[in-house]
């Protein structure tokens, strides 16, 4: 397996690995687990190893020969933008998405795409073009989607680095299945021009990798903004944590016990435990559903219907179905749940959440029981229950690995902060994986 990050990009400044080494080692993680997991839609080996040739020794960019894979709704010229669809085979990318040029343009080398629920609009990765993404801790359970196959490539350790998208939790909910960690930052801080659409108002593009340390080197990278920087100690920051309400709503008490462990760490080091309220979004997710499929609707007015999955068609047909007045109503709705996050905020600088109600279910399974003999729906947004609310603020969120359920399944935990914050995220991130190994740990090989 790879190292993380900043190990890789490490080992390639001090000569011990070359650009070409570490590429030949990502494109062989390749080959070994993508006839399990399905991670990878599209892979150019030459094409790598031509570029990684071609960088010597002195570094273009802080990702120096960095294999990286991008989530197959990002243009990359001379190659097909897919969203893993059939209605989009052959879609030519006439450019390169922005994000994707900050990496070239720091040394990477992207060696493929990886693959996502069909056009983004699913939560399991089991809906795709190119076949059901597997989970590489148990493969007999999903990744989460839509972002699956970068979790997976991070997870597997194909590479150090992989770009996902969220807009109802898309990057959050396969890195807590899959055991990475996953920033979506505040809406309209990173680019979309190049990505194809879900919800607009809500579509958010962002890094994935094994730790907070990797997630803030690559954000620092695709924000353009800042030069890199290393998240620093915790002491003084006020943690947010709901025992009433949505968000203590259905879960599995495993996934409760990962939460109380990541407030008794950090409050440990020196974080200030504060109890908030967060009221009055127990709609959030019909809102986030009355919102995004109409959007969805909009992006492709024109797609053939009958090149889609099933779901994908229902899930447009439904956005070109719900009436003017009824928008208007989820529209109110936000704002008014961007209020409650806002006033939980004033109280704290990053709200502690659950990512998901329970780890990974197998991929047949449409009914997960959370406890106490309930049990809810995979196929009617269980699984981005918790990640839904939190995208219709905009807010930026991280989703960390906070430990393993009794079947050695993975477990993540959000932490929520205020808008353009990321950094006191990471930070906080960045201070609970230096005491906890929950992020070091490794599915065993295909």
């Amino acid at each position: 397996m790879l190292a993380s990050l900043i190990q890789t990009v490490e080992a390639i400044a001090s000569g011990r690995l070359s650009p070409a080494d570490v590429t030949e080692r990502s494109l062989a993680a390749v080959d070994a687990w993508q006839p399990a997991t399905r991670l990878a839609s599209q892979v150019w080996p030459e094409e790598a190893r031509d570029l990684a040739a071609a960088l010597g020794p002195r570094p273009v960019g802080p990702l120096h020969g960095v294999p990286v894979m991008v989530k197959d709704l990002y243009d990359v010229q001379g190659h097909d933008t897919t969203g893993c669809s059939r209605a989009f085979a052959g879609n030519a990318a006439e450019g390169t998405s922005p994000l994707v040029y900050r990496l070239r343009r720091a040394g990477a080398v992207v060696i493929g795409k990886t693959n996502q629920h069909e056009l983004a609009c699913g939560a399991t990765n089991l809906v795709s073009a190119c076949g059901e993404t597997r989970n590489p801790w148990d493969l007999e359970r999903m990744t989460a989607g839509s972002s699956g196959g970068s979790a997976v490539a991070v997870a597997a350790g194909v590479v150090p680095l992989a770009l996902g998208s969220d807009t109802g939790g898309s990057i959050r909910m396969p890195a807590a299945f899959c055991g990475v960690t996953g920033l979506k930052p505040t809406h309209g801080r990173l680019p979309l021009h190049g990505l194809m659409p879900l919800g607009p108002s809500m579509d958010c593009p962002g890094p994935m990798a094994r730790s907070a340390l990797d997630v803030a080197f690559a954000f620092s990278l695709l924000d353009g903004e800042r030069p890199v920087d290393v998240p620093g100690p915790v002491e003084g920051l006020r943690l947010g944590v709901v025992h009433d309400g949505f968000y203590a709503g259905p879960m599995h008490p495993d996934v409760a016990t990962s939460v109380v462990h990541v407030a008794e760490v950090l409050g440990a080091v020196g974080a200030s435990i504060v109890e908030v309220p967060l009221d009055g979004i127990d709609d959030a997710p019909q809102v986030w559903t009355d919102l995004c499929w109409p959007e969805f609707a909009e992006a492709y007015p024109d797609v053939d219907l009958d090149a889609l999955f099933e779901s994908s068609r229902r899930a447009i047909q439904y956005g070109r179905a719900v009436p003017p007045e009824r928008r208007q109503e989820a529209r109110f709705r936000r704002a008014a749940i961007r209020t409650a996050f806002a006033r939980a905020l004033e109280a704290c600088d990053v709200l502690l959440l659950p990512a998901t109600p329970f780890a990974a279910p197998r991929a047949d399974e449409r009914h997960v029981e959370v406890g106490g003999g309930e049990t809810m729906d995979v196929a009617k947004g269980a699984i981005a229950w918790f990640t839904r609310p939190v995208s219709l603020t905009g807010l930026p969120a991280l989703s960390i690995p906070a430990g393993f359920d009794g079947r050695g399944l993975p477990l993540g935990v959000q932490l929520v902060g205020r808008g353009r914050d990321e950094w006191t995220l990471l930070r906080a991130g960045a201070a609970f994986q230096e005491r906890t190994d929950h992020h070091l740990r490794e599915p065993a090989g295909p």
